[in-house]
């Protein structure tokens, strides 16, 4: 039985307790959090409730780290210190140095560290793996309406980076070059930004995120040189589009264009994502198996970080009428 407790039950922290309760052989422990009202969001009174995580982390095997990411790094360090197993909400920390070094700590002391990249174990993500084969185009839309809690980062590494994480494990190819645009829109920071990506094996990705949209979207789209591949992550749903034949028929008062093709629907199996992206966090500490994903996670962190520097230095503020234009860097993938 893992021993489980949670520092921070804000919105995401929150989740995290509702999930553990579905997973047999773990328990919530204990829960910490500088707010005495987010302790109402959990009824049993058996859970330790305290404002200092460090009140509780002799009592627990593991912890799940939900705070602001500014808290990440000096919470994640001394949880390892202290020989505890973590899973930290993406993204692991604003600093590359500092990422480096936690992962180095933990598998230093053979600790099992985990960034909470919850797109990862999406059921349609899964499937998707098994049926690329050779995109040239990948476009990502990630947009929804804005949310105070989440003004402290940008929208690179509050929403893109779930995509970007995608997109790089997708396409075996290192990036070459990046484009991005921003404008800040409800906060000091960007929350609209528009990337593209070009690998050196030709593949682009167009990524659009923001935190100022009417309406929430969560897509993404593969070209490929038989299918189109249109995937949402929301209803974790898998359409696939196959062109068959076209015409044009010119007649005395119009021009007509027909396209036929064929729609394949995918089953995906459903089930929830941060569920499964517990147990595996689990199964990691159980196994002594896959208890980093070092290269990945900071391959992911440094890349949204390099487009949050360009797209900071070259962003446009809509209400102070600052200067937009886009920013460009020619680089490669981080090994």
């Amino acid at each position: 039985m893992i021993k489980i407790g949670i520092i921070g039950l804000g919105h995401m922290g929150n989740y995290h307790a509702s999930a553990c309760k579905l997973i047999p052989n773990i328990k919530l422990t204990a829960i910490a959090d500088p707010n005495q009202e987010n302790w109402k969001k959990i009824k049993s009174s058996k859970i330790i409730k305290t404002k200092n995580y460090n009140d509780f982390l002799d009592h627990i095997d593991a912890a799940i780290i939900a705070v602001p990411t500014n808290f990440h790094y000096s919470i994640a360090k001394n949880c390892l210190l202290k020989g505890k197993h973590i899973l930290v909400e993406k993204p692991l920390t604003k600093n590359i140095e500092q990422a480096i070094e936690l992962f180095e700590l933990a598998e230093k002391k053979k600790l099992t560290l985990h960034v909470g990249h919850l797109e990862r174990f999406n059921g349609a993500v899964q499937e998707l793996k098994k049926i690329i084969q050779d995109p040239y185009l990948i476009e990502s839309h990630r947009l929804g309406p804005f949310v105070p809690r989440v003004q402290k980062d940008t929208v690179i590494l509050d929403l893109m980076i779930h995509d970007l994480d995608i997109i790089l494990n997708m396409i075996n190819s290192k990036v070459k070059k990046l484009n991005v645009i921003g404008n800040k829109i409800k906060t000091n920071l960007t929350d609209i930004a528009n990337v593209q990506i070009e690998f050196e094996n030709s593949v682009i990705a167009n990524l659009i995120s923001s935190r100022a949209s009417q309406s929430k979207q969560r897509t993404m789209s593969i070209h490929q040189k038989n299918s189109f591949i249109k995937l949402d992550f929301t209803t974790q749903d898998i359409s696939i589009h196959r062109h068959t034949s076209a015409s044009v028929k010119i007649g005395n008062k119009q021009l007509k264009y027909k396209q036929e093709g064929i729609i394949e629907r995918l089953f995906v199996y459903k089930d929830n994502p941060l569920k499964l992206e517990i147990e595996n966090f689990i199964h990691a500490i159980n196994s002594g198996k896959k208890m980093t994903n070092s290269k990945s996670d900071i391959t992911a962190l440094k890349i949204a970080l390099k487009l949050e520097q360009l797209v900071e230095e070259n962003s446009y503020d809509l209400y102070n009428c600052g200067n937009r234009h886009s920013a460009a860097s020619s680089m490669q993938k981080p090994t």
